[in-house]
């Protein structure tokens, strides 16, 4: 069963909300059509007039959306040209929206792999700190989302799903350290990516409770170096779930910077 048959929620943070900005509905719009490819770098945006009767809104409301689009680096806005998409290098990837349409856009080997690399980075650091630094509540609410991820199964995929990101944002924020809890939207959104191209992520998830509960049990028991060794292993049977996703000739998986010792068969979750 896959994660789009357990009709799981991968954009939490796109949400059509009553009163908000009308502006805000023609950002969304046109941030994805660019995120998902629908719109190419170097590529000008039809006139003000055109989006305006579009979006049904007036030219100070869409001049909003498309000021709010340029602030995170997707479009380039000169007068009497208009807007021109902006090359993905421009990006600001580290905002939260884009990340989540980056979560949604077809599958991309390049970014997939970026995300890999930087839990790789992120996550075992973090790990490692946790066990160093997190408070008994913090250790606790650790604790109880491994637990009720391993509750939700085999049954209630979308609750495993939710409490495995809560697993991970918890150990992030345990960590203490204000920029690294700056890339919480990047694991979030490895994570919902990893959920969305998952073949099987009940089989997945049910093969991994072992390393989920690894990482948890050295943080509660205080030892660094275990949680850090603990969470790469975990995140090599993340990477290892995704490699179908990857064609042969881009899966590089020997350039992936995860230590540990290899397991044999397992696929899992992340």
């Amino acid at each position: 069963m896959s994660l789009r048959d357990a009709d799981i929620d991968v954009s939490p943070t796109v949400r059509v909300r009553d009163g908000r900005r009308k502006g805000d509905s023609a950002c969304e719009t046109v941030g994805q059509r660019i995120v998902h490819g629908h719109l190419q770098p170097g590529e000008l945006l039809p006139t003000e007039a055109e989006l305006g009767r579009e979006f049904g809104i007036s030219r100070a409301s869409l001049r909003e959306g498309l000021r709010a689009l340029s602030a995170k680096g997707l479009l380039e806005t000169r007068t009497r040209r208009g807007s021109m998409v902006r090359p993905k290098a421009c990006w600001d990837i580290l905002d939260r929206d884009v990340l989540v349409w980056m979560a949604n856009a077809p599958p991309d080997q390049e970014h997939l792999l970026g995300l890999l690399e930087v839990r790789a980075i992120i996550e075992p650091a973090a790990a490692k700190l946790a066990a160093q630094r997190a408070s008994p509540r913090q250790i606790l609410d650790i604790e109880r989302a491994y637990s009720a991820m391993a509750a939700s199964l085999p049954g209630n995929l979308k609750a495993c799903c939710k409490f495995d990101l809560a697993l991970h944002e918890g150990i992030i924020a345990a960590a203490g350290n204000v920029f690294l809890s700056r890339f919480a939207a990047i694991i979030r959104t490895a994570l919902l990516t990893a959920f969305r191209l998952s073949a099987d992520a009940r089989q997945a998830y049910e093969a991994s409770l072992a390393e989920h509960w690894a990482v948890t049990d050295a943080i509660r028991r205080r030892s660094p170096g275990e949680a850090e060794r603990a969470m790469r292993a975990l995140l090599k049977v993340a990477a290892r779930d995704l490699a179908p996703a990857f064609k042969p000739a881009r899966a590089r998986p020997q350039s992936l910077p995860m230590a540990g010792q290899p397991r044999q068969s397992r696929r899992g979750g992340g």
